[in-house]
C-alpha cells in the first residue's frame, strides 16, 4: 500500500504523542541539529497512515520507519524531521512488488532513504519504504551472509556507491544483511555486531577520527545483544541511548532536543517476554534502563579453587574462562546468590599471581615462541607481581569473533599476533592473596575499572532500581544478598559516583 505525503513547514519539538505499548523499546542516534524531531506513537497501518498525513500538512517528511507485532497486531512507528518535496510510504511488500517499485519511483525522480525487513510467519520476506526526491544510482541487495554481503560492500563502494541503510535478519539459523548503496562520496564503513560498549567504544574511535554514525542495527547473537553500524564522514557526535518505553524516550527526547540534538535514525525492539514473530531474535531487557539483572555470560563460569583458566577450545566460537570465587572482589553484587561479573569490561589484571602456564595436551609447561610459561610471577619484580599481570580481547563486553587477543608480556614473547595452539588452555595460579581485577581492555598499565565503571550503564540502572526499592521494615532480599555491599563500596571508595546523595547507602 502507498502512502502519499505532502509538502509544507513546520519547526517543532519531539512529540509527546504516547499509546499503551509497553512491551516496545526505543533507542536512536542522536547528532547535533537543529529544526522539527518527531517520533510518532506505535500505531496500526491504517492509523500510522492517517498519522502521516497529519504530521505532514504540518511540514514534516518521514525518513525512518519502524515496525513490530505486539499481541497479533503489527504497529508502526515512523521518525519525521522538517523538511518539503515529495515522500512516499510502500508497504508491507514482497520483493517482486519493491523491485518493480523501484523502478517507478526512479522514473518519478524519487530515491529509497530507508528500508525495513520482517517475515510473514510462513517465512516470507516483506519490506516496508521510505522514498524522497534524489538522484543517481541505487541498489538493494538481497539478504546475504556476512561475508558475502561484506565483500558486496567493497565492490560496490569502488564502484562510487555508499551504504547508507542496512538490515539484519536471523533466518533459519543465519544472519543475513540487506543494504541499500546509493551514490555518493567520502568515507563509509560498516561494523561487525559487537556488544555495546566495545559498540560504544569503537564509536569513539570513529567521531575522533572524523566518521559518524549513521544507521545502527540491533541482533542477538551468542545469547546476548549485539550492534552492526554503518558509519560514513561526518562531524556528528553519534550518541547512542539506551533503550526506552514510548513515554521515556519522549521525556528523554525533549531533553536531548533542547541541548541541540536531533535523532537521523531509530531502533524499535519487543522487550523480553513478548510475543514476537517467527525467525525474529528474541533480545532480552539487559540493556533496557529499568530492566532486570543480566546472567552470567555462558562463556564464564564462577568456581571454587584460586585457578584462573582460560580455555581456547572456542566452544561455539569463544574461547571459555573460569574465575575462581576466592579472587574476585568480596563486594561485587549478587543475583540469586550468585555473583554478577561486571559487564563492560575486555580486559583483566590479575595481581600477586603465582605462576602462569600456557598448557596443551601432553604439555603442561608450553615454552615454545612465542608462549612464555612462568613457574614464579614474584621472580618478575614488583611491576608484575604487585602490579598484575593484563590480558585482554573477546571477553565479557567485548566476546565476540572479531576482537583479537592482547597478550604483552610475561605471556608472550614480542609477537605481532596471538595465535593459540589447537586445544591450547591458559592457568594462572592465583593462590590465596591472588586478585582478579577488571580493565577496559587489555593495554598495558591502564586504569582498573571504578565499582561504577564495571558494568554498563544498563546493568547500574536495575542495581539502581533495587537500591531505590530498600525498605529497612522490610528489607528487599535481592538488596541484602550483596548488592549493599556494592554499593557500600562504591561510595566509600568514589564518593563522587555514590548514587545516594543523602547519607550512606543502607546496610542490612
Amino acid at each position: 500500500m502507498r502512502h502519499a505525503l505532502i509538502p509544507a513547514v513546520l519547526t517543532a519539538a519531539l512529540s509527546a504523542h504516547s499509546v499503551n505499548a509497553d512491551s516496545l523499546r526505543f533507542e536512536a542516534i542522536w547528532h547535533s541539529g537543529t529544526g522539527s524531531n518527531i517520533v510518532s506513537e506505535p500505531l496500526d497501518h491504517a492509523a500510522f497512515v492517517q498519522r502521516g498525513d497529519e504530521l505532514t500538512s504540518d511540514g514534516l517528511r518521514l525518513i525512518d520507519v519502524e515496525s513490530e507485532v505486539v499481541d497479533g497486531t503489527r504497529l508502526y512507528s515512523g521518525l519525521w524531521v522538517s523538511g518539503s518535496g515529495s515522500n512516499l510510504f510502500d508497504g508491507p511488500m514482497g520483493p517482486i512488488d519493491l523491485r518493480e517499485q523501484m523502478i517507478a519511483r526512479r522514473e518519478q525522480g524519487l530515491r529509497l532513504v530507508d528500508f525495513e525487513i520482517f517475515r510473514r510467519t510462513n517465512g516470507g520476506r516483506q519490506y516496508l519504504a521510505v522514498w524522497r526526491p534524489g538522484s543517481g544510482t541505487e541498489i538493494l541487495t538481497g539478504p546475504m551472509e556476512q561475508a558475502a554481503f561484506f565483500a558486496r560492500g567493497e565492490s560496490l563502494t569502488a564502484d562510487g556507491l555508499r551504504l547508507i541503510d542496512v538490515e539484519v535478519e536471523r533466518h533459519q539459523g543465519r544472519v543475513l544483511y540487506s543494504g541499500l548503496f546509493q551514490t555518493g562520496t567520502g568515507s563509509n564503513f560498516i561494523t561487525a555486531p559487537r556488544r555495546r560498549s566495545a559498540f560504544v567504544a569503537q564509536r569513539d574511535e570513529f567521531v575522533a577520527s572524523g566518521l559518524e554514525l549513521v544507521d545502527v542495527e540491533r541482533i542477538r547473537l551468542n545469547g546476548v545483544n549485539q550492534f552492526v553500524g554503518v558509519w560514513a564522514s561526518g562531524p556528528g557526535e553519534s550518541q547512542f541511548s539506551l533503550p526506552r518505553t514510548f513515554d521515556k524516550f519522549v521525556e528523554f527526547g525533549v531533553a536531548k532536543i533542547a541541548d541541540g540534538f536531533r535523532t537521523m535514525d531509530m531502533e524499535l525492539r519487543l522487550r523480553s517476554g513478548m510475543p514476537d514473530e517467527p525467525e525474529r531474535p528474541d533480545p532480552d531487557d539487559s540493556e533496557d534502563p529499568t530492566g532486570e539483572l543480566p546472567d552470567n555470560p555462558p562463556e564464564i563460569s564462577i568456581v571454587s579453587g584460586d585457578v584462573l583458566t582460560v580455555d581456547f577450545s572456542l566452544v561455539e566460537g569463544l574461547a571459555q574462562l573460569e574465575f575462581p570465587a576466592a579472587n574476585l572482589p568480596e563486594w561485587l553484587p549478587r543475583n540469586d546468590g550468585e555473583i554478577l561479573l561486571p559487564d563492560a569490561f575486555c580486559g583483566l589484571n590479575l595481581r600477586r599471581a603465582d605462576s602462569i602456564f600456557w598448557q596443551v595436551p601432553g604439555d603442561d609447561a608450553v615454552d615454545d615462541f612465542p608462549f612464555v610459561s612462568t613457574e614464579e610471577v614474584a621472580a618478575l619484580g614488583d611491576d608484575f607481581f604487585l602490579g598484575g599481570v593484563e590480558f585482554g580481547g573477546p571477553i565479557g563486553a567485548c566476546a565476540g569473533p572479531f576482537i583479537p587477543w592482547q597478550f604483552p608480556q610475561p605471556f608472550l614473547e614480542d609477537a605481532p599476533f596471538f595465535e593459540p595452539l589447537p586445544n591450547m588452555t591458559l592457568r594462572i595460579q592465583l593462590g590465596g592473596d591472588g586478585e582478579v581485577r577488571f580493565k577496559e581492555n587489555g593495554t598495558p598499565n591502564e586504569e582498573i575499572l571504578s565499582p561504577r565503571a564495571l558494568y554498563t550503564d544498563s546493568t547500574f540502572a536495575a542495581l539502581l532500581d533495587i537500591l531505590e526499592t530498600f525498605d529497612p521494615t522490610s528489607p528487599n532480599p535481592a538488596y541484602c544478598d550483596g548488592i549493599d555491599d556494592y554499593f557500600v563500596h562504591l561510595c566509600q571508595t568514589t564518593p563522587g559516583q555514590c548514587p545516594v546523595d543523602d547519607g550512606p547507602p543502607p546496610t542490612c
